[in-house]
């Protein structure tokens, strides 16, 4: 779908809602719309309000006739099938990590607080629904984004240990997009690769078909040897 038939479709349905000033769109789509792409199949929408997601993904489920419909009240998000596109609907919200959890506890923030959740600068940038602006909270997605960096928001240490999978993830989009990974990125993985063998077949599967999809294996490869990858923890799951 194209991005502007979206945002048409969105602002239609929520003119007149309290939804209309505090909706965006946020992560993948906008990274990538700025990147000169234009047809899109997964939307993220944040909403700045508490309990916001869930309130918009039940605004649409009694609006729109979805494929399907799931609701994950304990991380306060919902996602939407509608057949030719998928909708993810979140709260603005902050995320507290415990040791050894893979799943944070939540609570509602402003935008301000949800930035500093996104793992890399280039996956924190906001596009407000109806005005169409793009918001940088941490001012660093647009000038990474320009200069083609993968880096993350926080330390790298402390964002690659929260979520071993970001590892493979920050490999990934350095390949898929040509980007380069910043030096605290580069040691945080070396650091932390061993720890992949810590997540499931079907989260490493599924990040190294995303690999494959866009053409990048080979490169996410040489990439992955540069930096002294043990092939065995990240075995390519054919099945």
């Amino acid at each position: 779908m194209k991005l502007r038939d979206f945002l048409q479709m969105m602002r239609d349905l929520l003119d007149d809602t309290s939804f209309k000033d505090h909706s965006y769109l946020v992560g993948g789509v906008v990274r990538d719309h700025l990147l000169d792409k234009d047809d899109f199949y997964d939307f993220d929408l944040a909403v700045e309000q508490k309990f916001g997601g869930l309130k918009l993904g039940a605004y649409l489920d009694h609006r729109l006739n979805p494929r399907s419909y799931e609701v994950f009240p304990r991380f306060g998000t919902a996602r939407m099938d509608l057949g030719e596109i998928k909708l993810d609907f979140v709260e603005t919200r902050r995320e507290r990590y415990q040791p050894g959890k893979r799943f944070p506890r939540i609570q509602f923030g402003t935008i301000h607080d949800d930035v500093l959740r996104r793992d890399f600068s280039i996956n924190s940038l906001y596009l407000e629904l109806f005005s169409q602006k793009i918001i940088d909270p941490s001012g660093m997605g647009l000038r990474d984004l320009k200069d083609g960096i993968i880096r993350t928001l926080r330390p790298a240490d402390k964002v690659l240990s929260e979520d071993y999978l970001r590892i493979l993830r920050a490999i990934r989009f350095a390949a898929c997009l040509d980007f380069r990974l910043h030096p605290e990125v580069e040691q945080a993985i070396i650091r932390y690769a061993p720890k992949l063998k810590r997540l499931s077949a079907t989260a490493i599967g599924r990040e190294i078909r995303k690999m494959k999809d866009c053409g990048a294996w080979d490169a996410a490869g040489s990439l992955m040897q540069e930096l002294g990858f043990d092939f065995a923890l990240i075995e390519p799951d054919e099945s």
